[in-house]
């Protein structure tokens, strides 16, 4: 009996080996050229071999393959290879192709499991639901987001899981892909070169006037701003712990009258390509606060109600910045006649 169970296993082992090498070369082509296929659908007309000059970019949970697509020596999109953990049944995996302006030309889905008849529809052969994403440019005014979150984005019928999810890969791509080159070796404000950033002009050393106020059982720092004995604005040290990772401190200056005059970060921990874009350095983000009124204009993001663009994939990052600034303004509010420390 034992002769004969080894002798099975034996031969199902080798068998299954056999097979699999049979088939291993036939499939990798298979998958190749499905690939090939998806890069010529996504990205305009090429001349060159974008899977020979492909290249990696790290991002949280994995990596992007983007391959460049050049006609006469010049660039005219590149395709990324993206990806999304958050499907219905598990992995979705995209094919996005990117002009250089930004804009996207195409998409193509690579690989899902999604339930056949709803989820499946995000495949180019089973719905126009695609189609609203190519020629859009989420830098100017297109959220990819689903419409429920907030975003521009129609999902497919009784599949929310599974759109919201297609919206995260190309979000990824899009953002990893344009965010590719962004100068990294700038540092944070110190506190005295963010203060000078968000105060109306003064004329005195607002940290050497710095005093403490304390709201809500929290500690503050405000620093007045001044002109001789007329003060002009305050600079309010705000922060949340309700980040995607952790903390945020922001520096946010109004005027006299409470409008907001600046904001810069002081610190976070958020994701590189997505939740850092709060720093003034790398997005425009925070200028839709300057000159907001926190007393008239609900400063949360719009899919909260509020007034807010929140940044695309960073959710929970746009919640916890309005948050701090909100903080900022309800300190300003308790302390709105500065008073030098002793």
């Amino acid at each position: 009996m034992i002769l004969a169970l080894v002798v099975i296993t034996f031969v199902a082992s080798a068998s299954l080996g056999f097979i699999y090498e049979l088939t291993k070369e036939p499939i990798e082509m298979a998958a190749v050229a499905k690939r090939n296929q998806a890069i010529g659908a996504v990205v305009p007309e090429f001349d060159n071999d974008p899977s020979g000059e492909r290249y990696t970019i790290e991002v949280p949970d994995g990596e992007l393959v983007v391959y460049p697509a050049m006609k006469d020596g010049e660039p005219v999109g590149a395709a990324i290879e993206t990806f999304t953990n958050r499907g219905f049944s598990g992995e979705i995996r995209l094919m996005v192709g990117i002009r250089p302006d930004g804009t996207i030309h195409g998409i193509e889905v690579l690989e899902h499991r999604e339930t056949p008849g709803l989820g499946d529809k995000i495949e180019t052969g089973k719905s126009d639901f695609h189609l609203q994403f190519e020629g859009e440019n989420p830098a100017e005014d297109f959220r990819v987001m689903i419409r429920q979150d907030g975003g521009d984005v129609d999902a497919i019928t009784a599949t929310t899981i599974t759109s919201r999810a297609y919206c995260d890969a190309v979000r990824r791509a899009w953002n990893a892909y344009i965010m590719r080159d962004v100068d990294d070796t700038f540092d944070l404000p110190s506190t005295g070169e963010a203060i000078d950033r968000v105060l109306p002009p003064y004329g005195n050393n607002p940290v050497n006037e710095q005093f403490q106020a304390v709201h809500e059982g929290r500690v503050y720092n405000v620093y007045p701003g001044r002109r001789g004995r007329r003060f002009t604005g305050t600079a309010v040290e705000s922060y949340t712990e309700s980040g995607y990772v952790g903390a945020i401190r922001l520096m946010v200056g109004f005027d006299s009258d409470g409008i907001i005059t600046g904001i810069e970060v002081l610190e976070h921990n958020e994701t590189p390509g997505y939740g850092d874009l709060i720093e003034p350095a790398r997005s425009d983000f925070h200028r839709q606060f300057i000159g907001m009124d926190p007393s008239a204009e609900d400063l949360q993001v719009r899919e909260d109600g509020g007034v807010i663009d929140g940044i695309s994939g960073a959710t929970v990052t746009s919640r916890a910045y309005c948050e701090a600034v909100r903080l900022a303004y309800e300190v300003f509010l308790e302390n709105k006649t500065p008073r030098r420390n002793n």
